[in-house]
């Protein structure tokens, strides 16, 4: 760690080369699709409609979370290695690439995107109990225009073998002291066939460094009976400029499952989850601990106790 005349130590050189070469190379494909899309003739573009980047607050921001991801325009690729420790189950280890490439300069339309885990982008069991799909899914996003306050968003991309398309139509909203977002998604792939999903977001802050938000989560997929729900509040408390607290309570269930050789319908699962979220070093280098205790309806209800840890690598140029 010892530094040079100008202050800087190898690994700040190796992590500003390693995020200059994604920048660029964002950069490149950027340039790319913009000089195929000119038109010889007249030697203009064609036309553009910019895409409106709702805010973000600055939880959503440091935690990654599906909101800010889903709408962001920054480029960068993260790495992130990630433990779970299980009292009941089998402990996890996993390497997870997400990555953003927004064509800001061809379209202002198209975002390609690489998800490491699908719709995760913190390891957050509270997500993890909604969302249990893994895989790898690389594809691109199109941002349609804004149709009465409503912001259109179509993919396209694949998951190892298998083929997703996906629609997404979300719309923001203050309400009083509330910001509600409410998205509906649709999804068909060649291996899970048709999946639709509905998430309600409401959030509401409680200072400058706290938020609280309710979420209202619900899905169906054609070869799942019955559809899944759940209920998470949230309490974000922010600490300092690097560091932040998440404390979660998850209730979610099915109204139609098969448990053993009976049919049942209700909750199925409690998680209650402290997650702790901070930069190490350097403020492009996270770390995050989450210890939760779940209560399953596969584990009778017993209490399960688990154990997250993750580090994070954030290549790309931080916004001051």
């Amino acid at each position: 760690m010892a530094n040079d005349t100008n202050g800087e130590c190898y690994i700040d050189k190796a992590y500003n080369l390693i995020s200059d070469q994604v920048v660029d190379s964002s950069t490149y494909i950027d340039d790319s699709i913009y000089n195929m899309l000119k038109n010889p003739d007249t030697n203009t573009t064609i036309p553009i409609v910019k895409k409106t980047v709702p805010k973000q607050t600055s939880i959503d921001n440091f935690f990654r979370t599906k909101k800010f991801t889903d709408e962001t325009d920054e480029t960068y690729v993260s790495v992130k290695l990630n433990s779970t420790f299980n009292a009941k189950e089998t402990n996890s280890f996993n390497i997870g690439v997400n990555a953003r490439i927004p064509l800001s300069k061809s379209t202002k339309k198209y975002n390609l995107f690489i998800n490491g885990l699908k719709k995760d982008v913190t390891n957050n069991p509270i997500t993890n109990q909604f969302n249990k799909q893994a895989g790898t899914e690389i594809g691109v996003n199109y941002f349609a225009p804004i149709f009465h306050k409503i912001q259109p968003r179509y993919a396209l991309g694949i998951n190892g073998l298998n083929i997703f398309t996906i629609a997404r139509y979300s719309i923001e909203k203050d309400l009083y002291s509330w910001n509600i977002l409410s998205a509906q998604e649709f999804k068909y792939s060649l291996k899970n066939l048709f999946e639709e999903e509905t998430d309600i977001y409401f959030d509401k802050h409680l200072s400058d460094s706290r938020l609280f938000r309710i979420s209202l989560l619900r899905a169906t997929q054609e070869k799942t009976s019955g559809m899944d729900y759940s209920l998470v509040l949230q309490h974000y408390w922010v600490l300092n400029k690097t560091a932040a607290l998440n404390l979660s309570q998850l209730f979610s269930g099915n109204t139609q499952y098969k448990y053993k050789t009976k049919k049942y319908r209700g909750i199925t699962n409690y998680t209650t989850a402290l997650s702790f979220r901070k930069t190490a070093l350097r403020k492009w280098f996270y770390y995050g601990i989450t210890p939760s205790v779940n209560f399953n309806k596969e584990h009778n209800y017993q209490a399960n106790y688990e154990l997250n840890f993750y580090l994070e690598f954030y290549f790309g140029h931080l916004k001051k």
